[in-house]
């Protein structure tokens, strides 16, 4: 594989910088000339966003010098080579630039393209050496890690599917993939990335190597305070194994856990949040506790986020959940008409509460959401001839992504905020707040009947008046507008269950 490298010119003697840059054959060595600089300020500013392979510099120069440049460059860059030109007089620098990674000093006088171009070649061949070696290295690590990873999901699978194994089997397949897990008991942990699409997407990562990453730090944690097996299940769930010989500290894991959590919190600005299964004896007793944790992920929905869980199979209410629709519905349909964001919130809240209360299976919560939505969005797409930006599918989609109701609550009033914002844009065809307000009337109370002339006393003005105002500044007929509205609207409302 060619490997390219990088180098700068520093140098305030412009003419030096010109004849270098135009007549070293930078393609032909192999080295991509990326900058070209006055002075060792402006190099080290340039360095700090992308270091450079080769560093060619003066040393007398204003601001920062090249010594003092290459010493910074030095502090974060331990792989950079150096060549110095350098004049006559400041020949006495020479011992203090061979500590700088400095490889060759060369003088100004006796400088020629040919002689620089000896000395890159000699620099490339042994940092295209150097940078091939690291590679190897780094390519074994990677397969040694993606082997180690395959082994252990390996091993966590067979421990949960394959039946009838006994203890001495299984700690001796597991010494045969190199873990040692003798203990009397371990205890299962379920390690879950809390909103980890979200996280990704706003870090600009794959959800892979997000969850890869909360691994690492957790497993760096975890293997300071216990011995432990922890293995990737999914892109965004950990299985743990912490080997105990007296399951009565628990208070001991618990603190070996907040610890790892609160790494991941600190390093990765990360929230994680872990399911505690009862100590198990034998594989047996390890699977019944694991795979239920693992598999039903509803189990989480009414668990708070970034926190330790005893695992308790979960409860859920038998009672209707459309019960409340129409309460809902309208307290939050007021709230994106009038454009009030903070009552809309408030809303939402006392929604999360009464879901919190009442105990609802999570995909029944998740369908009412759907419903509500898709609602909301049928009505104001007649009443305003809005077109929503968010499709059912990609409704759907968003609520395959949420876990806990917590998460839930969050991104709804988000999603119900940004509308409101949307709608109030549309709403303001001018400055004439008689029209806002008559158009939010409208939002409102979509399945009554409002005539014309209830509409101006609304807004105590002439009906005439206030026909010609709202056909001026939409461009519709109010009468029109609010019987297609109504009927739109009134059809789709009459489709919600009682």
């Amino acid at each position: 594989m060619k490997i390219v490298l990088t180098a700068i010119l520093v140098d305030d003697d412009y003419p030096v910088v010109r004849y270098l840059s135009q007549n070293v054959p930078w393609e032909t060595l192999g080295i991509e000339l990326t900058g070209c600089y006055s002075n060792g300020m402006e190099a080290w500013e340039a360095a700090e966003r992308s270091l450079p392979d080769i560093v060619i510099t003066d040393i007398g120069m204003p601001k920062m010098n090249g010594l003092e440049m290459l010493e910074k460059l030095s502090q974060v860059h331990s792989h950079f080579r150096a060549v110095i030109l350098s004049c006559h007089n400041e020949f006495s620098y020479a011992q203090q630039a061979m500590k700088l990674k400095v490889r060759d000093y060369i003088l100004k006088e006796s400088l020629n393209v040919e002689q620089l171009q000896n000395v890159l070649r000699n620099i490339t061949a042994d940092l295209s050496e150097e940078k091939k070696r690291d590679l190897e290295v780094l390519i074994y690590m990677q397969k040694e890690s993606l082997n180690r990873s395959a082994l252990k999901e390996k091993f966590l699978k067979d421990t949960l599917y394959q039946f009838g194994w006994t203890k001495e089997a299984w700690l001796k397949q597991a010494r045969l993939n190199g873990m040692e897990l003798e203990a009397k008991y371990h205890v299962p942990f379920v390690v879950s990335v809390d909103r980890i699409h979200e996280t990704a997407k706003s870090r600009k990562m794959n959800e892979y190597t997000l969850g890869f990453a909360v691994e690492n730090v957790f497993q760096e944690i975890l293997d300071k305070e216990q011995r432990s097996f922890m293995t990737c299940w999914n892109h965004n769930q950990l299985a743990v194994l912490i080997c105990c010989d007296d399951p009565a500290k628990e208070q001991q894991l618990a603190y070996s856990l907040q610890k790892g959590i609160s790494a991941v919190q600190t390093y990765l600005k990360v929230s994680i949040t872990c399911m505690a299964g009862p100590a198990a004896w034998n594989p047996e007793e390890i699977r019944r506790a694991l795979l239920p944790m693992l598999t039903e992920p509803d189990h989480r929905f009414y668990l708070e986020e970034g926190k330790i869980h005893p695992f308790k199979p979960a409860a859920y209410s038998n009672q209707d959940i459309y019960t409340e629709y129409s309460r809902f519905f309208a307290a939050m349909n007021d709230s994106l008409a009038l454009n009030f964001p903070d009552q809309l919130a408030r809303v939402v809240t006392e929604w999360g509460e009464w879901v919190r209360s009442s105990r609802f299976h999570p995909g029944d919560v998740k369908e009412w959401v759907l419903k509500l939505l898709m609602d909301l969005q049928m009505k104001t797409k007649f009443t305003l001839q809005f077109k929503p930006e968010v499709t059912e599918e990609k409704l759907h989609e968003a609520m395959t992504g949420i876990h806990t109701i917590e998460h839930l609550q969050c991104w709804l009033t988000k999603h119900l905020q940004e509308l409101s914002h949307r709608l109030s844009v549309l709403a303001i065809h001018s400055k004439r707040t008689e029209v806002i307000r008559a158009q939010q009337y409208v939002i409102q109370h979509v399945t009554e009947k409002i005539t014309l002339e209830q509409m101006a006393d609304y807004l105590n003005l002439n009906s005439s008046y206030f026909s010609r105002l709202f056909k001026r500044e939409t461009n519709q007929n109010f009468i029109e507008y609010v019987t297609w509205s109504s009927c739109k609207g009134a059809s789709r409302c009459c489709s919600s269950p009682a």
